[in-house]
């Protein structure tokens, strides 16, 4: 056990944030998680002692067990054979029913506070979040007040990515020429990470994002240093931006051209094509369920 807990001491935990979740989303997604693992316990608990009871009092060396060559059948274990691994089932039936309605990433988080929308956008190998309302945008580094929801639209310019802030919860993914939507809230101010979770080549690994949670005077105050530092972006700087490398630090984009996120899905359309005909059944990567058509 010493050298055992020797060896995971270099390990990096972060992988588990997701059960130290900062918003509602996050909050639900860590519950469903234990209440499963604590229904597994009743199927697997029960077996390791039975498993290790039945190979106690029938050893070789025994004198107490009762010799039975003739048994068959027993109600009360079929019973237990069937009757809980049942009950099991039903319960993780109804909570996924309800979870999934309730956890549906295009679903509104309840809030008294207006949500605020940012457009992520995933190239190779950054991400660009654009504040439409804001006329600003940032590399890398995603800005948000505490308590207040985010309508998050994402984009691809490139192949499909997947979104992720693992204290806030929810991985949904992004696909050139469609949008997903996505909606999160933190409770607590605070740096978080984020990251892209489906492999896309050479920069994979570094394509991550520091997704802040901060008060709303803070934000405000980020919000003058974006528009103080940033330089302007259309749809040319855009696409030399979203050539492939991997973005050092943080940089700044302001103003940013009115309609940006809709000419970068426009890019991958072809002319004339319905909204219906780019979400066909296996369209592109993936054809995730939760990616529908830009309208």
């Amino acid at each position: 056990m010493i050298g055992l807990t020797l060896l995971v001491s270099g390990c990096d935990f972060s992988y588990m944030s997701t059960m130290d979740p900062v918003g509602p989303i996050g909050e639900t997604e860590r519950d469903i998680t234990l209440l499963t693992i604590l229904l597994m316990a009743f199927v697997f608990i029960p077996i390791l002692g039975m498993t290790i009871a039945i190979a106690w009092r029938y050893r070789s060396t025994s004198t107490s067990s009762k010799y039975t060559p003739d048994w068959d059948h027993s109600w009360l274990v079929e019973l237990f054979a069937w009757g809980g691994p049942i009950i099991i089932l039903i319960i993780l039936a109804v909570m996924t029913w309800i979870s999934t309605h309730d956890l549906d990433p295009y679903k509104a988080i309840e809030s008294d506070a207006k949500p605020i929308r940012i457009d992520a956008v995933a190239t190779d190998w950054k991400w660009l979040f654009i504040y439409p309302e804001e006329g600003v945008a940032s590399v890398n580094e995603f800005a948000f007040p505490k308590n207040v929801p985010l309508e998050i639209h994402l984009t691809s310019n490139s192949v499909m990515n997947a979104f992720m802030i693992q204290r806030m919860g929810t991985q949904i993914f992004a696909m050139s020429g469609m949008q997903t939507k996505l909606h999160l809230m933190s409770r607590e101010t605070g740096n978080f990470d984020g990251g892209n979770y489906q492999y896309t080549g050479d920069g994979f690994s570094k394509m991550r994002f520091l997704a802040r949670a901060m008060t709303e005077d803070n934000y405000q105050q980020w919000l003058d240093q974006v528009r103080s530092q940033g330089s302007a972006i259309d749809l040319a700087k855009f696409q030399k931006f979203a050539q492939p490398s991997v973005a050092d630090g943080v940089t700044y984009f302001a103003p940013v051209q009115d309609g940006l996120f809709d000419k970068i899905i426009n890019q991958f359309r072809e002319p004339g094509a319905l909204p219906e005909q780019q979400m066909a059944p296996g369209h592109g990567a993936g054809g995730h369920q939760a990616a529908t058509a830009h309208e």
